[in-house]
């Protein structure tokens, strides 16, 4: 089990193309990808491998540069394999991750997860 008192983020780590990052991801389970990642990486990674729409919260649609990948939480097994989405300014977790693991939200102060 990790236990994330850096509420609500934990810290997650991914492998595409050999380029290897970690850092600390809001969850939302807003959303129904594996990661995003600052747009940023797209200069790190190349060209996508496919590009994904997304419907943001007011309807409006964007696009982002997607590529496969290996995304860990830290602290937890083995790595899953999952899309990599290149969007924006921040690191966001998603349903496709979240979805294999009993996630708790514990009262606002941390965030409980185990496989």
């Amino acid at each position: 089990m990790v236990i994330s008192d850096f509420f609500p983020y934990l810290e997650v780590a991914f492998e595409a193309r050999g380029l290897q990052r970690q850092d600390f991801a809001y969850l939302d389970t807003g959303f129904d990808g594996f990661l995003m990642i600052p747009h940023t990486f797209v200069s790190s990674l190349g060209d996508p491998d496919f590009v994904s729409r997304s419907e943001l919260g007011d309807s409006s649609l964007t696009y982002g540069a997607d590529f496969p990948g290996e995304i860990r939480i830290v602290g937890l097994g083995q790595a899953m394999k999952g899309g990599i989405t290149c969007l924006g300014n921040d690191w966001i977790l998603g349903l496709g991750i979240l979805n294999k693991f009993t996630v708790v939200f514990d009262h606002g102060r941390t965030v409980n997860i185990d496989e």
